[in-house]
């Protein structure tokens, strides 16, 4: 028997051996590859800003934002300030109530208690005791940058004015409350 292997096997093995020779002489050893190549630059450290720098930076855009979404609305939404005038009357209705159990009903609950029970300067709500007597009691409350008024009564009864009608806060939806239709439907006595 021959030892020769047959010729197209030759030339398969050939052809192998050839393409590894050629790709080991092209692209090299590992080692020699790693100091052949062209080092390319590398992007430059970026710098780490300071978390101070990053808070104020993102305090400022809040601050910004904020004082543009002011700037856009220049009235105050009826649906935020006629709860507030509520529950400052309701405050002032209470307090007054207590002062009127602890000292007796025939003392007056005047502007001046009223002050100590809803503090005008915050909010920008005004409370003001119209009657002070027990019997009689009645305050109002409007709030400096709009034209809603509201009355409690010495039932602690709270009544929107709308030109000159008074419509119990209990027939309107707060949230939704709107003067210009309350004024509408008004007609005076």
């Amino acid at each position: 028997m021959s030892k020769v292997l047959p010729r197209c096997i030759l030339s398969t093995i050939y052809d192998l051996v050839a393409v590894a020779r050629r790709s080991r002489e092209t692209e090299g050893s590992s080692r020699r590859r790693k100091r052949n190549v062209e080092q390319q630059p590398r992007a430059p450290k970026k710098k780490k800003t300071s978390p101070a720098v990053t808070i104020i930076v993102v305090l400022a855009v809040m601050a910004i934002t904020w004082a543009v979404l002011l700037k856009e609305d220049d009235k105050v939404p009826s649906g935020k300030i006629a709860p507030a005038i509520i529950g400052a009357l309701d405050q002032v209705y209470l307090g007054c109530t207590v002062f009127w159990f602890n000292q007796g009903s025939h003392l007056l609950c005047d502007q001046s208690i009223a002050d100590k029970l809803h503090d005008s300067k915050k909010g920008g709500i005004s409370v003001t005791v119209t009657n002070s007597l027990r019997k009689e009691f009645s305050a109002i409350g409007k709030h400096n940058e709009d034209r809603m008024i509201f009355r409690v009564d010495s039932n602690g009864e709270i009544y929107i004015k709308a030109k000159e009608c008074e419509t119990n806060i209990d027939q309107v939806n707060i949230s939704e409350l709107n003067l210009e239709e309350l004024e509408a439907e008004c007609k005076p006595k």
